[in-house]
């Protein structure tokens, strides 16, 4: 039985990748999608989220809230273009309505048995629902976080990676939990690149989400910045993939405090003791690539996922 799912992210390139990843997998049951703001506002991202479902098409269209708009403002160095979709223009037909995400997580977290929450943008959103959820809720949701650099360098400073700065508070509130949390940090989806042949593996599948994805990956793959000039990473990917396929990873159960404020805000220092029932699980390596081709193959539609 599919898993069921919401995906809270912002939806610019990387979650929109992520969108169709999570769409394309048999594992996975696209329940709702929230699309909050970052590097672009969040009714723009909840319009981009609309147009994407519309002309992705999936069986069972999934309840959309527009979410949060995180407190800190982080410059990264991939540049999303003003629509945060690399200005692609998507053209839709029978858009989903957009709803408070208030509602739609209420409706998500009412659900019969586990259920995942999957990030890719700030966690403003989903820390502002915490409060609300109750104990039985917390027990039945794990969460997969796309977010955090521990022992590599960060994209939005030397030591802060862009989701936990943009909202470094809800990111300690989201660490600190006591839920079942995954953090994918820098440190493990830097090791996952797609490059010019793999965007047209993806171009030349004859399935919405393996086009679409190569659509807006493809002005990546062509500018100039690490990893390097002809490959690209898309960290929301890899948040997806550990929810589809958890044994490709490895992880370590520890304390993952966040620094909230100062110059530093958004930057993870991980430790062995203190509250236990509080510690994360933290993805440390990969197999990268079994889980790039079961990625690729997953968008396809093709059937040799390992």
């Amino acid at each position: 039985m599919a898993l069921p799912v919401l995906l809270d992210s912002e939806m610019n390139v990387e979650g929109a990748v992520a969108l169709c990843l999570a769409l394309g997998a048999e594992a996975l049951d696209v329940r709702a999608v929230i699309a909050g703001g970052g590097g672009i506002a969040a009714e723009q991202s909840a319009g981009n989220a609309q147009r994407l479902l519309s002309a992705l098409q999936p069986r069972q269209m999934p309840s959309l809230g527009c979410g949060c708009e995180p407190a800190g403002i982080v410059e990264r160095s991939i540049d999303f273009g003003g629509n945060g979709l690399c200005d692609i223009e998507i053209p839709a037909s029978a858009e989903p309505e957009i709803d408070a995400y208030e509602k739609v997580y209420r409706e998500f977290l009412s659900g019969e048995g586990e259920r995942c929450i999957v990030t890719t943008g700030a966690l403003t959103t989903l820390a502002s629902i915490l409060p609300e959820m109750s104990a039985t809720a917390r027990a039945k949701t794990k969460v997969c976080v796309c977010g955090g650099s521990v022992w590599t360098k960060g994209n939005a400073g030397e030591h802060v990676e862009s989701n936990f700065g943009r909202d470094a508070t809800a990111a300690s509130a989201i660490c600190t939990s006591g839920m079942a949390v995954t953090i994918a940090p820098l440190d493990v989806t830097n090791y996952i690149a797609l490059d010019a042949s793999n965007i047209a593996h993806l171009a030349a599948s004859g399935y919405r989400t393996g086009e679409m994805a190569a659509r807006l990956l493809e002005p990546l793959v062509e500018q100039d910045f690490e990893p390097s000039y002809g490959k690209t990473n898309s960290a929301g990917l890899v948040a997806v993939a550990c929810a589809i396929w958890p044994d490709l990873f490895l992880k370590t159960r520890m304390r993952l405090e966040i620094v909230v404020k100062g110059p530093e805000a958004g930057r993870c220092k991980p430790g062995l003791g203190g509250d236990k029932s509080k510690h994360v699980d933290l993805l440390t390596a990969v197999n990268a690539v079994d889980l790039l081709e079961n990625i690729l193959e997953s968008l396809c539609h093709e059937e040799f996922v390992v």
